[in-house]
């Protein structure tokens, strides 16, 4: 039975018969286990990279095309190298599967002088919470560097899968998702401070637990969902708060201590976005205590005050992914449950003891299945090793 780097050499081969060698990198999907919606705040969050991917091959071509084709898409990117950098191409790109790619291309220092032919394959589920985008803009940008021999630091290439994001999508995510997919390591969490770009690992200890992700089926787009309009609602709070005397850059410079003051401050639906934002930093450092010391329950406990933060604080939670939660905290052996993702849809992250997985998967596939008349796709995932090349 053919593997999967099998299935993604033949792919890139039959689109493009000519290439005479390819290069072949794995970009993996990401959990945030918590720290939810405060990447972009300047909070501390704890990501892992997951045993789910994208395979991306690339070989050059003489012709000056870059071309785009992925296994999961019908619809095929072409572009000139000449035509590369301009409005028109960046504009044609926008509302296509493969802007991530070519604006990978684009934001890059390199300096090309032949065209690229790229496949892709993914085994990273779209739209789940999971980071595809991140993944693939990471996993291409790894792959121009790698190819070109060209060293960067892995922040520097973070931050420009982040620009891609910003300038080329049009959504004004946080750095987390690219720092976690380009410095995963196996079997850890990396707790990484969104300011400074610090970060440290944290052991899982997986012969005890699995994170278990169940998806809601419920599409999102971040630009169309309110992400954006959260973003604004945290920077019209930092604008309050600084006329009323505080000095500060991102709400999560403020401790829970504050969280009396700013209440008499700001306005109900600032304070609400600021009391998540606040408390979930709290939480981060919490956790990243309890699960180095073996506290398990104490730990799934932050993930279940995680959620009702995000759904009545932050408001980003739909009726379903509450119900997914509760029905979580009712199966034996399910330590913590919430949200994971941009929200309005996407899926559940929960922490399962492992004698727990199959009983948790096939509780949660029956009342799912009772309620919404369909079966949800369910992804248990180990924690691995972030972007690199396999051959």
């Amino acid at each position: 039975m053919p593997s999967i780097i099998d299935n993604v050499i033949t792919f890139h081969r039959e689109h493009f018969p000519h290439s005479t060698d390819y290069a072949l990198f794995a970009s993996p999907g990401r959990i945030n286990i918590i720290g939810e919606h405060i990447d972009y705040n300047g909070g501390t969050v704890l990501p892992a990279a997951i045993d789910k991917h994208i395979y991306i091959c690339v070989s050059r071509n003489n012709d000056g095309i870059f071309r785009f084709v992925s296994a999961n898409h019908k619809e095929i990117g072409e572009v000139s190298l000449k035509n590369l950098y301009t409005p028109q191409t960046q504009s044609h790109a926008a509302n296509t599967w493969w802007v991530y790619p070519y604006g990978a291309c684009v934001v890059s220092t390199i300096e090309f002088d032949y065209g690229l032919d790229f496949s892709f394959y993914s085994t990273l589920p779209v739209g789940a919470g999971m980071s595809s985008s991140a993944s693939i803009t990471v996993g291409t940008l790894y792959a121009l560097y790698s190819l070109y021999n060209k060293k960067i630091k892995n922040a520097d290439l973070a931050l420009q899968a982040q620009k891609v994001e910003w300038d080329f999508a049009g959504v004004h995510c946080g750095i987390m998702d690219q720092m976690a997919i380009i410095n995963g390591k196996k079997d850890q969490a990396i707790m990484l401070n969104t300011q400074s770009m610090d970060f440290s690992y944290i052991p899982v200890d997986t012969s005890a637990v699995r994170f278990v992700l169940v998806n809601s089926g419920v599409k999102h787009s971040l630009r169309e969902s309110g992400y954006n309009d959260r973003r604004r609602e945290c920077e019209r709070a930092i604008l309050m708060l600084n006329k009323a005397g505080f000095a500060i850059q991102n709400l999560c410079d403020c401790s829970i201590d504050d969280l009396i003051q700013i209440q008499n401050i700001l306005p109900q639906t600032e304070y609400k976005r600021a009391y998540h934002v606040i408390s979930e930093n709290h939480r981060v450092h919490q956790f990243a205590r309890e699960i180095q010391q073996y506290n398990l329950s104490k730990a799934g406990e932050l993930l279940y005050k995680s959620h009702q933060s995000l759904s009545v604080n932050y408001e980003v939670s739909i009726p379903l992914i509450d119900e997914m939660v509760e029905w979580a905290s009712d199966i034996d052996g399910v330590y913590g449950s919430r949200l994971m993702g941009g929200g309005f849809g996407g899926c559940t992250i929960s922490m399962v003891a492992l004698y727990a997985v199959e009983h948790f998967a096939v509780t949660i596939a029956q009342k799912f299945k009772k309620k919404e008349n369909r079966t949800p796709e369910i992804y248990e995932c180990s924690i691995e090793d972030g972007t690199h090349r396999i051959e």
